[in-house]
């Protein structure tokens, strides 16, 4: 087993569970902030633990929850987030999913983001990007979808300067709330975009999943695009305000 498949296994076990037994009263209760800086819900560690069986073979493990499992034997490691968009899940939105990022020599060369909610998965290897179902074994080339009317701004909600320039320029866009999800359905929409501080364990699979398309990125905003036409437009309108 290489370290898709052991994703791809941890994903499958915790699609099920969902799936079969949904959320219990416990999986809601909070505990101590975890290494990303968001207080960790009983499923977020839930999932990280599955993850930490089938991953930490493979490498060191640096996870939004509790930050560095160490694998001292092995000099690759995985950025991971056990779920993301894990407000979504607990309010029963269906848009959460995983991230893993798998690193050798300090580059991500393998990447797997799962939608939990809806099955969709996302893998990208030395053989390109394919997308799939979690249940599924056929994977295939992912491609642009060229009728996109609307992009995707994430935490929009917390936006003071972007906001209101996209509306202003009749840019339309919607804010799901899964970061690393969002960067792996970037071909299917307009443009993907994040105003505010970036996190390792929202980006690194998303980033390597999108790295052929335009992409754009600073301390402060990420965006990216298969359109260069609209990216151009959100990139004026960032600099020139």
């Amino acid at each position: 087993m290489d370290v898709i498949e052991a994703a791809l296994q941890a994903n499958r076990v915790l699609y099920r569970r969902l799936r079969t037994q949904g959320l219990h009263a416990d999986d809601h209760l909070c505990f101590e902030q975890g290494a990303g800086g968001d207080r960790s819900s009983a499923i977020d560690l839930e999932a990280e633990r599955v993850f930490i069986t089938y991953l930490l073979p493979f490498g060191t493990i640096i996870s939004e929850e509790s930050g560095t499992i160490e694998n001292p034997d092995m000099s690759s490691y995985i950025v991971l987030d056990p779920i993301d968009g894990s407000d979504n899940l607990l309010s029963h939105l269906p848009y959460y999913g995983t991230s893993v990022a798998y690193f050798e020599e300090g580059k991500c060369t393998k990447a797997v983001i799962t939608n939990l909610a809806n099955g969709d998965c996302f893998v990208k290897d030395q053989n390109g990007l394919k997308r799939g179902k979690i249940d599924e074994k056929n994977f295939s080339d992912v491609a642009c979808n060229p009728f996109s009317k609307a992009g995707i701004f994430e935490r929009a909600y917390a936006s003071s300067r972007l906001h209101p320039l996209l509306q202003k320029a009749g840019i339309k866009y919607r804010s799901p709330g899964a970061f690393a999800l969002s960067l792996a359905y970037a071909r299917d929409v307009s443009f993907v975009l994040y105003e505010g501080a970036i996190r390792s364990y929202d980006v690194e699979a998303g980033r390597f999943m999108c790295e052929d398309l335009y992409l754009y990125e600073t301390h402060e905003l990420f965006l990216v695009s298969k359109d260069k036409e609209i990216f151009d437009r959100i990139i004026d309108l960032f600099i020139s305000n």
